[in-house]
Protein backbone atom coordinates (compact mmCIF):
# COMPACT_ATOMS: atom_id res chain seq x y z
CA UNK A 1 0.00 0.00 0.00
CA UNK A 2 2.74 2.38 0.94
CA UNK A 3 4.54 1.94 -2.38
CA UNK A 4 1.41 2.44 -4.49
CA UNK A 5 0.42 5.44 -2.43
CA UNK A 6 3.83 7.03 -2.91
CA UNK A 7 3.76 6.29 -6.65
CA UNK A 8 0.36 7.90 -7.08
CA UNK A 9 1.49 10.91 -5.08
CA UNK A 10 4.67 11.25 -7.19
CA UNK A 11 2.69 10.94 -10.43
CA UNK A 12 0.34 13.65 -9.27
CA UNK A 13 3.17 16.02 -8.48
CA UNK A 14 4.85 15.36 -11.85
CA UNK A 15 1.59 15.84 -13.73
CA UNK A 16 0.84 19.09 -11.92
CA UNK A 17 4.38 20.34 -12.62
CA UNK A 18 4.09 19.55 -16.33
CA UNK A 19 0.77 21.37 -16.44
CA UNK A 20 2.34 24.44 -14.84
CA UNK A 21 5.27 24.36 -17.31
CA UNK A 22 2.95 23.97 -20.28
CA UNK A 23 0.83 26.88 -19.18
CA UNK A 24 3.84 29.12 -18.55
CA UNK A 25 5.46 28.30 -21.92
CA UNK A 26 2.31 28.89 -23.94
CA UNK A 27 2.70 32.13 -25.87
CA UNK A 28 0.11 34.77 -25.33
CA UNK A 29 -1.64 35.34 -28.64
CA UNK A 30 -2.21 39.00 -29.30
CA UNK A 31 -5.79 39.70 -30.37
CA UNK A 32 -6.18 40.73 -34.02
CA UNK A 33 -6.67 44.43 -34.56
CA UNK A 34 -8.72 45.85 -37.42
CA UNK A 35 -6.79 45.96 -40.68
CA UNK A 36 -6.90 49.75 -40.80
CA UNK A 37 -5.24 49.98 -37.38
CA UNK A 38 -2.17 48.03 -38.54
CA UNK A 39 -1.93 50.16 -41.67
CA UNK A 40 -2.29 53.45 -39.77
CA UNK A 41 0.30 52.33 -37.21
CA UNK A 42 2.74 51.60 -40.03
CA UNK A 43 2.11 55.00 -41.64
CA UNK A 44 2.65 56.75 -38.34
CA UNK A 45 5.90 54.87 -37.78
CA UNK A 46 7.15 55.92 -41.21
CA UNK A 47 6.28 59.55 -40.45
CA UNK A 48 8.27 59.28 -37.23
CA UNK A 49 11.24 57.78 -39.11
CA UNK A 50 10.84 54.38 -37.43
CA UNK A 51 11.06 52.03 -40.42
CA UNK A 52 11.70 48.90 -38.34
CA UNK A 53 8.47 49.52 -36.40
CA UNK A 54 6.63 50.14 -39.67
CA UNK A 55 7.96 46.85 -41.05
CA UNK A 56 6.55 44.98 -38.03
CA UNK A 57 3.08 46.51 -38.45
CA UNK A 58 3.06 45.88 -42.19
CA UNK A 59 4.06 42.26 -41.72
CA UNK A 60 1.38 41.86 -39.04
CA UNK A 61 -1.17 43.25 -41.47
CA UNK A 62 -0.03 40.89 -44.22
CA UNK A 63 -0.15 37.81 -42.00
CA UNK A 64 -3.64 38.61 -40.64
CA UNK A 65 -5.25 40.15 -43.73
CA UNK A 66 -3.39 38.74 -46.79
CA UNK A 67 -6.31 39.62 -49.08
CA UNK A 68 -7.58 42.67 -47.27
CA UNK A 69 -8.33 46.18 -48.41
CA UNK A 70 -4.83 47.47 -47.59
CA UNK A 71 -2.79 44.36 -48.43
CA UNK A 72 -1.46 45.54 -51.80
CA UNK A 73 -0.64 49.02 -50.52
CA UNK A 74 1.07 47.39 -47.54
CA UNK A 75 3.29 45.38 -49.88
CA UNK A 76 4.48 48.56 -51.58
CA UNK A 77 4.99 50.32 -48.26
CA UNK A 78 6.97 47.34 -47.00
CA UNK A 79 9.46 47.77 -49.85
CA UNK A 80 9.86 51.43 -48.94
CA UNK A 81 10.18 50.71 -45.21
CA UNK A 82 12.86 48.08 -45.80
CA UNK A 83 14.78 50.53 -47.96
CA UNK A 84 14.55 53.13 -45.20
CA UNK A 85 15.83 50.51 -42.74
CA UNK A 86 18.78 49.84 -45.11
CA UNK A 87 17.67 46.23 -45.47
CA UNK A 88 18.34 46.25 -49.20
CA UNK A 89 18.29 42.48 -49.66
CA UNK A 90 14.82 42.22 -48.12
CA UNK A 91 13.60 45.21 -50.15
CA UNK A 92 14.83 43.60 -53.35
CA UNK A 93 13.05 40.34 -52.50
CA UNK A 94 9.83 42.21 -51.63
CA UNK A 95 9.96 44.10 -54.92
CA UNK A 96 10.50 40.85 -56.80
CA UNK A 97 7.44 39.34 -55.10
CA UNK A 98 5.29 42.34 -55.96
CA UNK A 99 6.37 42.21 -59.62
CA UNK A 100 5.51 38.52 -59.75
CA UNK A 101 2.17 38.80 -57.95
CA UNK A 102 0.89 42.10 -59.41
CA UNK A 103 2.26 42.45 -62.97
CA UNK A 104 -0.62 44.68 -64.06
CA UNK A 105 -0.77 46.95 -61.01
CA UNK A 106 -0.82 50.72 -61.53
CA UNK A 107 2.35 51.06 -59.40
CA UNK A 108 4.31 48.26 -61.07
CA UNK A 109 6.82 50.84 -62.35
CA UNK A 110 7.55 51.76 -58.73
CA UNK A 111 8.27 48.11 -57.90
CA UNK A 112 10.73 47.80 -60.82
CA UNK A 113 12.37 51.06 -59.81
CA UNK A 114 12.73 50.04 -56.17
CA UNK A 115 14.11 46.65 -57.14
CA UNK A 116 16.90 48.35 -59.10
CA UNK A 117 17.41 51.00 -56.43
CA UNK A 118 17.82 48.37 -53.70
CA UNK A 119 20.66 46.77 -55.68
CA UNK A 120 22.19 50.20 -56.33
CA UNK A 121 22.00 51.20 -52.67
CA UNK A 122 23.38 47.84 -51.56
CA UNK A 123 26.42 48.24 -53.81
CA UNK A 124 26.84 51.85 -52.68
CA UNK A 125 26.67 50.79 -49.02
CA UNK A 126 29.32 48.15 -49.60
CA UNK A 127 31.68 50.63 -51.25
CA UNK A 128 31.17 53.23 -48.52
CA UNK A 129 32.77 50.85 -46.02
CA UNK A 130 36.10 51.52 -47.69
CA UNK A 131 36.97 55.13 -47.02
CA UNK A 132 38.56 57.09 -49.87
CA UNK A 133 38.26 54.08 -52.15
CA UNK A 134 37.28 54.72 -55.77
CA UNK A 135 34.15 52.66 -56.47
CA UNK A 136 35.66 51.63 -59.79
CA UNK A 137 38.35 49.71 -57.89
CA UNK A 138 35.80 47.41 -56.26
CA UNK A 139 34.17 44.30 -57.72
CA UNK A 140 31.76 45.56 -60.36
CA UNK A 141 29.29 42.64 -60.26
CA UNK A 142 26.71 44.42 -58.09
CA UNK A 143 27.22 47.67 -60.02
CA UNK A 144 26.55 45.83 -63.26
CA UNK A 145 23.48 44.18 -61.78
CA UNK A 146 22.11 47.55 -60.67
CA UNK A 147 22.81 49.02 -64.12
CA UNK A 148 20.98 46.15 -65.85
CA UNK A 149 17.98 46.43 -63.52
CA UNK A 150 17.79 50.17 -64.06
CA UNK A 151 18.05 49.62 -67.81
CA UNK A 152 15.20 47.12 -67.59
CA UNK A 153 13.10 49.60 -65.62
CA UNK A 154 13.71 52.59 -67.92
CA UNK A 155 13.06 50.54 -71.07
CA UNK A 156 9.76 49.23 -69.69
CA UNK A 157 8.59 52.54 -68.24
CA UNK A 158 10.27 55.42 -70.11
CA UNK A 159 7.54 57.84 -69.03
CA UNK A 160 7.55 56.85 -65.36
CA UNK A 161 7.97 59.61 -62.80
CA UNK A 162 11.01 57.68 -61.54
CA UNK A 163 12.63 57.35 -64.99
CA UNK A 164 14.75 60.55 -64.79
CA UNK A 165 16.33 59.42 -61.53
CA UNK A 166 16.86 55.94 -62.95
CA UNK A 167 18.63 57.34 -66.02
CA UNK A 168 20.86 59.57 -63.88
CA UNK A 169 21.90 56.60 -61.77
CA UNK A 170 22.57 54.59 -64.93
CA UNK A 171 24.94 57.30 -66.14
CA UNK A 172 26.87 57.17 -62.88
CA UNK A 173 26.99 53.36 -62.88
CA UNK A 174 28.08 53.25 -66.51
CA UNK A 175 31.08 55.43 -65.69
CA UNK A 176 31.93 53.35 -62.61
CA UNK A 177 31.77 50.01 -64.41
CA UNK A 178 33.78 51.34 -67.35
CA UNK A 179 36.45 52.73 -65.04
CA UNK A 180 36.57 49.42 -63.21
CA UNK A 181 37.27 47.64 -66.51
CA UNK A 182 40.15 50.05 -67.14
CA UNK A 183 41.56 49.41 -63.67
CA UNK A 184 41.67 45.71 -64.45
CA UNK A 185 43.10 46.33 -67.93
CA UNK A 186 45.98 48.37 -66.45
CA UNK A 187 46.62 45.57 -63.99
CA UNK A 188 46.97 43.10 -66.87
CA UNK A 189 49.26 45.45 -68.77
CA UNK A 190 51.42 45.68 -65.68
CA UNK A 191 51.49 41.89 -65.48
CA UNK A 192 52.50 41.59 -69.15
CA UNK A 193 49.18 39.99 -70.09
CA UNK A 194 48.23 42.13 -73.12
CA UNK A 195 45.52 39.76 -74.38
CA UNK A 196 43.60 40.04 -71.10
CA UNK A 197 44.11 43.81 -71.08
CA UNK A 198 42.81 43.98 -74.64
CA UNK A 199 39.64 42.09 -73.71
CA UNK A 200 38.91 44.53 -70.89
CA UNK A 201 39.49 47.59 -73.07
CA UNK A 202 37.27 46.18 -75.81
CA UNK A 203 34.57 45.56 -73.20
CA UNK A 204 34.51 49.31 -72.52
CA UNK A 205 34.51 50.29 -76.20
CA UNK A 206 31.73 47.88 -77.15
CA UNK A 207 29.45 48.09 -74.12
CA UNK A 208 30.05 51.65 -72.84
CA UNK A 209 30.78 53.65 -76.02
CA UNK A 210 29.43 56.91 -74.59
CA UNK A 211 31.40 56.75 -71.35
CA UNK A 212 34.35 58.99 -70.57
CA UNK A 213 36.62 55.94 -70.45
CA UNK A 214 36.59 55.22 -74.19
CA UNK A 215 39.66 57.35 -74.95
CA UNK A 216 41.78 55.45 -72.44
CA UNK A 217 40.27 52.14 -73.54
CA UNK A 218 41.37 52.83 -77.13
CA UNK A 219 44.87 53.65 -75.92
CA UNK A 220 45.01 50.39 -73.97
CA UNK A 221 43.85 48.55 -77.10
CA UNK A 222 46.66 50.12 -79.16
CA UNK A 223 49.19 49.28 -76.46
CA UNK A 224 47.90 45.71 -76.17
CA UNK A 225 48.02 45.10 -79.92
CA UNK A 226 51.54 46.50 -80.07
CA UNK A 227 52.60 44.20 -77.22
CA UNK A 228 51.00 41.29 -79.11
CA UNK A 229 52.88 42.41 -82.27
CA UNK A 230 49.60 42.91 -84.11
CA UNK A 231 50.72 46.14 -85.75
CA UNK A 232 47.89 46.36 -88.30
CA UNK A 233 45.21 46.14 -85.58
CA UNK A 234 47.19 48.58 -83.44
CA UNK A 235 47.17 51.09 -86.30
CA UNK A 236 43.45 50.60 -86.87
CA UNK A 237 42.67 51.37 -83.24
CA UNK A 238 45.10 54.28 -83.22
CA UNK A 239 43.29 55.75 -86.24
CA UNK A 240 40.01 55.56 -84.33
CA UNK A 241 41.70 57.25 -81.35
CA UNK A 242 43.03 60.10 -83.50
CA UNK A 243 39.74 60.58 -85.28
CA UNK A 244 37.63 60.75 -82.11
CA UNK A 245 40.13 62.26 -79.68
CA UNK A 246 42.53 64.44 -81.70
CA UNK A 247 43.80 66.20 -78.56
CA UNK A 248 44.42 62.99 -76.64
CA UNK A 249 47.48 62.83 -74.41
CA UNK A 250 48.24 59.48 -76.07
CA UNK A 251 48.99 61.27 -79.35
CA UNK A 252 52.33 63.05 -79.69
CA UNK A 253 52.83 66.36 -81.51
CA UNK A 254 54.22 64.34 -84.39
CA UNK A 255 51.01 62.31 -84.51
CA UNK A 256 52.55 59.16 -83.08
CA UNK A 257 51.17 56.92 -80.37
CA UNK A 258 52.48 57.68 -76.87
CA UNK A 259 53.03 54.33 -75.13
CA UNK A 260 51.35 53.83 -71.78
CA UNK A 261 53.94 54.15 -69.06
CA UNK A 262 54.20 51.22 -66.69
CA UNK A 263 55.57 51.35 -63.11
CA UNK A 264 59.07 50.09 -62.40
CA UNK A 265 57.74 46.89 -60.86
CA UNK A 266 55.67 45.98 -63.91
CA UNK A 267 57.69 42.87 -64.75
CA UNK A 268 56.10 39.92 -62.99
CA UNK A 269 58.20 37.90 -60.61
CA UNK A 270 59.01 34.22 -61.15
CA UNK A 271 56.67 33.38 -58.26
CA UNK A 272 53.82 35.12 -60.09
CA UNK A 273 54.27 32.94 -63.15
CA UNK A 274 54.66 29.58 -61.39
CA UNK A 275 51.55 30.25 -59.30
CA UNK A 276 49.54 31.49 -62.32
CA UNK A 277 49.18 34.91 -60.73
CA UNK A 278 47.76 33.66 -57.42
CA UNK A 279 50.77 35.04 -55.54
CA UNK A 280 52.39 38.29 -56.57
Amino acid sequence: MGFHHSLLRFSGIVGFSLLIVACSSKQVQEPDLPERVYYDKAQQALKENLPSTAIKHLKDLDSRYPFGEFSTRAELDLIYAQMEASDFIAAHAAAERFIKNHPEHDSIDYAYYMRALSTYKGAESLMSRYLNLDPSERDSKELSKAFNELADFTSRFPNSAYAPDGKARMYYLREMVARHELQVAHYYLKRKAPLSALRRSQEVIQNYPSSQSVEEALAISVQSYNDLEKTDLAETNFSVLKQNFPNSSYISKQGQFVPIQQPNDADPSFLYWVTFGLIE
